[in-house]
């Protein structure tokens, strides 16, 4: 159990290197698009290009996760991630960036695979729910990530120092977390390590009927994994840019933005387990959805900065414990965990994360940002019809745990 304990909390640390290191980049975003002056249709066209480094990697991320063990896979992708990371808010031209974005989406969606298989086998492990307080120390670090990068921009300190040097902090750390994950063999003890001819003949046999019913099965939590995630890559990329072009708040006005909906998100994720041990899991779904879609109304039809700081609270507390309750749901519901249950929800959740914003900016070039929003406010109440026709059943196959 103490191992266990170990790796656990080196898994905590991963998380939340990632959400730092990710919410480092988004508040140089507005700075960028001012930088080179690029409309909301080609701000979008750089983010869609890390939506494609993001798509490119799922049909693969699993599968490697599986066959290398998850926690190698994190060792090796965080060092990349953290490096790529630091490059768009450098690069001199549209076609530059792309290229950087691509290989943040990239690194960052082959890192967040094998974390959360690597959260799933120890969760598996310890026989409790944790992932939820994982995504809470994600969230940890976006909100600590966020706050460094708004105290930096409100000191006379030149911008372009920010990333290179939070970045090689996150990289020594993460070189360090890396170091006591748990192996995926040690979170399956019955499994057999040595398998014989027949054996494996058995196991092709079944293969393809296996992965058709766990495909069936997991294509509602992964269309409201969709849905949720598209809410959150929205506000992640585009609030700081509605704030700062819609609302005239600045960018370190809009940094404190993006840090309360992060801190939100973060005591929601640290709280979530428990909310879904008492009330269960199908009440907290349904509840984020309406406070999701509630919060993105409010900021999209803000009168003021301050206001749009409400909504991201009310928003970050919907979007909280999504995507970690659905991933442990779709866990037990399948008796599958790792990646192969991980790259099934992330190929259309992450996706979703890193592809919607590209939609929103041309919505926003087209009608407007306000119209985007609100557009998005409305998608996000979609998971409460997608649950009542499609996820009772699964969601009580789950359980509450």
């Amino acid at each position: 159990m103490q191992t266990y304990s170990i790796a656990h909390n080196r898994v905590r640390a991963i998380f939340f290197l990632h959400g730092a290191a990710f919410s480092s980049w988004v508040p140089h975003i507005p700075l960028v698009q001012e930088r080179l002056s690029l409309g909301h249709d080609d701000l979008g066209g750089i983010l869609l290009a890390a939506a494609i480094g993001v798509l490119a990697v799922m049909p693969i991320a699993g599968r490697v996760a599986d066959r290398f063990g998850s926690e190698r896979v994190v060792r090796y992708s965080g060092i990349i991630y953290f490096i790529a990371v630091g490059f768009p808010a450098f690069m001199p031209s549209y076609l530059s960036i792309s290229i950087a974005m691509f290989a943040l989406g990239f690194s960052g969606a082959f890192l967040d695979v094998a974390m959360n298989a690597n959260g799933l086998n120890v969760e598996r492990a310890k026989g409790r729910s944790i992932m939820s307080g994982l995504h809470g120390f994600w969230s940890l670090g976006g909100f600590a990530g966020a706050g460094v990068a708004a105290l930096w921009f409100a000191l006379p300190i030149g911008n372009e120092y920010h990333l290179p040097i939070v970045l090689s902090l996150f990289l020594i750390l993460h070189i360090i977390a890396q170091n006591g994950l748990l192996p995926d063999k040690i979170s399956n003890p019955n499994e057999p390590i040595n398998k014989t001819a027949s054996d494996k003949q058995q196991a092709d046999g079944t293969v393809q009927t296996k992965e058709r019913h766990i495909f069936l099965t997991l294509l509602p939590f992964g269309v409201c994994a969709f849905i949720g995630q598209f809410g959150e890559g929205i506000i992640t990329d585009w609030a700081t840019v509605f704030m700062n072009s819609e609302l005239s708040s600045g960018a370190t006005m809009a940094a404190i933005g993006f840090a309360i909906y992060s801190c939100a998100m973060a005591i929601t994720r640290l709280s979530g387990d428990a909310l879904v041990t008492k009330f269960g899991r199908a009440p907290v779904l349904l509840t984020s959805s309406v406070l999701a879609s509630s919060g993105t109304f409010v900021i999209a039809f803000s009168p003021h900065f301050v206001v749009a700081w409400i909504g991201c609270a009310i928003a970050g507390t919907g979007l909280a414990v999504i995507l970690p309750l659905l991933l442990s749901a779709a866990s037990k519901a399948t008796g599958k965990g790792g990646g192969s249950v991980v790259s099934i929800i992330a190929a259309t959740g992450y996706s979703a994360i890193m592809a919607g914003p590209p939609i929103i900016g041309a919505i926003g070039e087209v009608a407007g940002l306000v119209t985007a929003f609100a557009l998005t406010a409305s998608f996000l109440g979609m998971i409460i019809p997608v649950y009542l026709l499609t996820m009772r059943q699964r969601l009580q196959i789950a359980g509450n745990g």
